[in-house]
C-alpha cells in the first residue's frame, strides 16, 4: 500500500511541476523500470505508415492517362479551351536519354495560337543528364519553388512563343506555347504530377 502511495505522490509532484512549467534541476529520471509507467498507443490499421520504399517511389504513376485530365479544369479551359485538340504523335523535342513518352497533347487555333505538351519518363539519373544538356540549347534553369522541380525556359523559335521544361525525379514535362500564356496551367500540372 505504501508503494502505491509513493507512486501516487511522485505522479502528483510531476503533474504540478508540469502545470507550472518548472521541473527542479535536481530531478533525475527514475532508474527502476518497474516504477516508470509506460503507455502504448496503437495506430489504426487503416493508417498507412511511411516506408523506406515510399521515399523513392516513382512520380510517373501520377501522370494522367488523358490530356483532358491534365491540371485543374478551370486553368485547362482558360489555357486551351478555345483551341482545337490535334493529333500529337511524332513531335521531337528536348528529352532525357532513353525517355519514354507517356502523354502527348497538342492544341491549335489555326495559325494564331498553339500549345504542345509532352510528358516523358526516364530514370532519375537520365533526367539529370537531360537537364545538364539544356544550357547548350539556350535554356535557363532554376529551381521551381512552388513544385520542387527544375524549371527551364527559353524563347521559342517563332514570335511570341516559349519553350519550357519542368523536370524532377523520373518525369520530364515539355511545354511549347505560341501566343498562349500556359504558366498557371503548367504549375497545376506539375503540382498534380510531383505532388
Amino acid at each position: 500500500m505504501r508503494r502505491w502511495r509513493s507512486v501516487a505522490a511522485v505522479v502528483a509532484v510531476i503533474a504540478v511541476a508540469g502545470l507550472t512549467g518548472c521541473v527542479p534541476e535536481e530531478a533525475a529520471p527514475v532508474e527502476s523500470a518497474s516504477s516508470t509507467p509506460s503507455i502504448t498507443v496503437e495506430m489504426p490499421s487503416s493508417t498507412p505508415t511511411p516506408s523506406e520504399s515510399d521515399a523513392g517511389a516513382s512520380v510517373a504513376a501520377n501522370i494522367p492517362a488523358s490530356c483532358d485530365d491534365l491540371g485543374i479544369a478551370s486553368s485547362r479551359d482558360e489555357t486551351v479551351g478555345d483551341l482545337t485538340a490535334q493529333h500529337a504523335d511524332g513531335f521531337v523535342r528536348p528529352a532525357p536519354p532513353n525517355a519514354a513518352t507517356k502523354l502527348s497533347c497538342n492544341w491549335i487555333q489555326e495559325e494564331a495560337a498553339a500549345v504542345l505538351l509532352i510528358i516523358s519518363t526516364a530514370s532519375d539519373a537520365e533526367v539529370t543528364t537531360g537537364l545538364d544538356g539544356l544550357a547548350s540549347e539556350g535554356y535557363q534553369c532554376q529551381p521551381a519553388q512552388d513544385f520542387g522541380a527544375q524549371y527551364c525556359s527559353r524563347p521559342g523559335d517563332a514570335a511570341d512563343s516559349e519553350d519550357v521544361i519542368v523536370a524532377c525525379d523520373d518525369v520530364w514535362i515539355y511545354l511549347e506555347t505560341v501566343n498562349v500564356d500556359a504558366r498557371a496551367w503548367l504549375s497545376d500540372i506539375a503540382a498534380q504530377i510531383y505532388g
